[in-house]
C-alpha cells in the first residue's frame, strides 16, 4: 500500500525544497512534464514538482491519486468555484467523441434482453423473466457476488484469477470489440478502467454498503436476481413511472439475509433495464478513454449516449484515472445540478480511498 499526499495550499502540506531537479524525473521512468502540464492549479503544480524531487511521489499512480483527493477537496470546500484544478480538455468536444463512439452499442449488444417492470402492483420491481438469459448475465453476476459488499474492503487481489476469467468471457463480445476498437486499446485497459483503484465494478455492477445506506448498484440484473433471492426489496418509484428502459426509486437491499450485514437502503437510485453488464463495461470506458485523449480525465464528466433503445443522460466520476460510478440520470439533456456533482464526487472518492485502506491508501492496480 502507497500513502497518499496531502496538498497545496488549501490542500494540506506544501513541501518546499528550493527548486525542481529534472534530471531524476527522467530515472523514475514517467514523464512528469507532461502530468503536470495537465495541472492548471499553479499552486497545486508546484507542489506536486516539490514533493516529486522529494521522491514523495514515485509513480503514476500516486500522482493520479494526489491530484484527484486534491480535487475533490478542492470542490467540496468550494462548491460555487469556477476554478479548474486541473485540466479536462474541451468538454463538449470529448462529449463529441463518446457519442461517435458509442453510437453502436445498442445494436451491438447482442445480450439486451426485454424485461417487464412490476411496479404498479407494488411487490416486486420485475416480473419473472420467461427465456433464459444469455449466459454473460450469470457469469457476471457469479463475479458480483463473490466482492465484499462492505465500502472499506479490497477484493481485486483475492478475485483476480476470477476477474481474469471474467473479461476473458466477453472479450470477444462486439460491444466490448467496439469499445476498445474505437478507442484504440486493450482489455488490460479496460480491467484497469474498471477494476482499478476507483473500483468501479465493484461500485457499479456489484452494489457496495456504507453505514446503512446502499452505495452505487447500477446494474438491473444484479437487483433482479437480488430480488429473486429475497435479498432486494423494491420499495417505490421516483422517477421513470412506466418506462421499459429504466427505473429510478427507492430500494433495500440485504446481501446476506440473516448474516451480519445490514438491511441498507437505496433512498434514490437507479439503473436502465435491459442492457447487459458487458454493455455498461464498454460504455464507462468508452467515456474515460476518450478524456484521456484530450489530456487527463476529470473527477465527473456528464454525457449523452444510449442502451437498450433509449438515449440517456449519463454521470461519470472517476477517481485516480479509473471509473468510480456510471449510471443514468435520466433522458438526453438533463440539467446538471454542478454543487450536488462536486458533493456526491467528494463523497465517492472518500469512498473509494477507504476501500482500499481506512487510512487513506490507495494503489492503481
Amino acid at each position: 500500500m502507497r500513502s497518499f499526499v496531502r496538498f497545496g495550499i488549501s490542500f494540506g502540506i506544501v513541501f518546499l525544497l528550493g527548486g525542481v531537479v529534472p534530471a531524476s524525473w527522467a530515472q523514475q521512468g514517467v514523464d512528469w512534464q507532461a502530468r503536470l502540464e495537465t495541472v492548471h492549479d499553479a499552486s497545486l503544480r508546484r507542489t506536486l514538482e516539490n514533493s516529486i524531487a522529494a521522491g514523495l511521489i514515485t509513480d503514476a499512480a500516486d500522482f493520479e491519486t494526489a491530484v484527484a483527493r486534491a480535487e475533490s477537496r478542492f470542490r467540496s470546500q468550494n462548491p460555487t468555484s469556477q476554478t479548474v484544478v486541473r485540466a479536462g480538455g474541451n468538454t463538449q468536444a470529448i462529449r463529441d467523441v463518446i457519442a461517435k463512439s458509442a453510437a453502436p452499442i445498442p445494436s451491438l449488444d447482442r445480450d439486451a434482453v426485454d424485461v417487464e417492470k412490476n411496479e404498479g402492483l407494488r411487490t416486486t420491481l420485475f416480473k419473472p423473466i420467461a427465456e433464459k438469459v444469455p449466459a454473460s448475465y450469470e457469469t457476471a453476476y457469479r463475479l458480483a457476488v463473490k466482492f465484499d459488499p462492505r465500502v472499506g474492503t479490497d477484493d481485486t487481489k483475492r478475485l483476480g484469477s476470477e476477474i481474469d476469467a471474467y473479461l476473458a468471457s466477453i472479450a470477444n463480445d462486439p460491444v466490448i470489440k467496439q469499445a476498445l476498437s474505437s478507442t484504440g486499446t486493450t482489455m488490460s485497459d479496460l480491467k484497469r478502467n474498471w477494476f482499478g483503484s476507483g473500483a468501479g465494478f465493484e461500485h457499479v455492477i456489484c452494489g457496495e454498503i456504507k453505514g446503512s445506506g446502499v452505495s452505487g448498484y447500477h446494474w438491473w440484473y444484479k437487483f433482479y436476481r437480488d430480488e429473486q433471492n429475497g435479498n432486494a426489496k423494491y420499495v417505490s418509484t421516483l422517477d421513470n413511472a412506466g418506462s421499459e428502459f429504466a427505473y429510478t426509486g427507492a430500494f433495500t437491499w440485504d446481501p446476506d439475509g440473516s448474516g451480519p450485514l445490514p438491511n441498507a437502503k437505496k433512498k434514490k437510485g437507479g439503473f436502465t433495464v435491459g442492457c447487459s453488464a458487458q454493455a455498461l463495461l464498454a460504455l464507462g470506458h468508452i467515456a474515460i478513454e476518450s478524456a484521456r485523449k484530450f489530456g487527463s480525465v476529470p473527477g465527473a464528466l456528464t454525457f449523452d449516449a444510449a442502451v437498450n433503445g433509449r438515449t440517456f443522460t449519463w454521470q461519470l466520476y472517476t477517481m485516480g484515472g479509473t471509473i468510480r460510478s456510471l449510471y443514468p440520470m435520466g433522458g438526453k439533456g438533463v440539467e446538471v445540478d454542478e454543487n450536488k456533482m462536486a458533493e456526491e464526487y467528494f463523497d465517492l472518492e472518500e469512498e473509494a480511498l477507504q476501500a482500499v485502506n481506512p487510512t487513506g491508501s490507495l494503489t492503481v492496480q
